[in-house]
């Protein structure tokens, strides 16, 4: 199959495209930052190609959507792209500036929106097309959530009434709500640090969802750490 991934270039985005390609898949991997891109492609290997782009401009969702449409045409897209708070307030809804909210739910939930309207004519076209939004425990609890938490919860929304609303037209739609994680940017103190979750975690999980029957859709999924989230 081929698989688009928004957001792919690090964290669990980068982790997902490694279980694809590991499984024979074709992956397009999307990133803002074209040196980590670049980067991210050539640890992939083959399978793998790779497009600059930011997905909250509505000039790089429409290139991208062309591109797809001319060399890549996807039987799967992955929304993994995200943007969060500023540590200091991360768990306030009160101290931060309205303009952080705005940006958050522009970059978390617009972008989204507006990639999916212009991919949507050419899923319709493929055979048991499957698309899969990258959530938060975030968006199911209802505590230290912030602004982020907002946004997720908005996300949430949106992918119950897109599965909703593309089911009749074979279009599966899966939300995954990860929770505590080790990426990049929350590393492991110790190889024997397990307080949170590895990002091969998700690999594992989506790779799992492209090889189903095409009747079968994982709704959502929540994952989170054995021992809880820390927040």
């Amino acid at each position: 199959m081929r698989i688009l991934i928004v957001g792919g270039s690090r964290g669990i985005g980068k982790a997902i495209a490694a279980e694809l390609v590991k499984s024979g898949h074709s992956v397009l991997v999307t990133g803002r930052n074209k040196e980590t891109l670049e980067r991210t492609g050539q640890e992939l290997g083959a399978g793998v190609q790779t497009f600059a782009m930011d997905v909250t401009k509505e000039a790089d969702a429409k290139a991208l959507a062309a591109y797809v449409e001319k060399d890549f045409p996807v039987d799967g897209v992955v929304l993994s792209a995200a943007q969060f708070p500023k540590p200091e307030t991360k768990t306030s809804v009160t101290a931060p500036e309205a303009e952080e909210l705005s940006s958050i739910l522009d970059a978390n939930v617009t972008a989204n929106y507006r990639l999916i309207r212009l991919l949507l004519p050419q899923l319709k076209a493929r055979k048991d097309p499957r698309v899969v939004i990258i959530g938060s425990t975030s968006g199911i609890r209802q505590d230290k959530g912030g602004v982020y938490g907002i946004s997720k919860w908005a996300l949430a929304s949106y992918a119950y009434n897109l599965r909703d609303e593309l089911k009749g037209l074979g279009i599966g739609v899966s939300l995954i709500n990860p929770g505590g994680t080790f990426t990049e940017t929350r590393v492991k103190h110790g190889e024997e640090d397990r307080s949170l979750l590895e990002s091969s975690d998700f690999g594992i999980l989506v790779d799992a969802l492209f090889r189903m029957s095409p009747q079968a859709v994982l709704e959502r999924v929540d994952m989170r750490p054995l021992a809880g989230d820390t927040y």
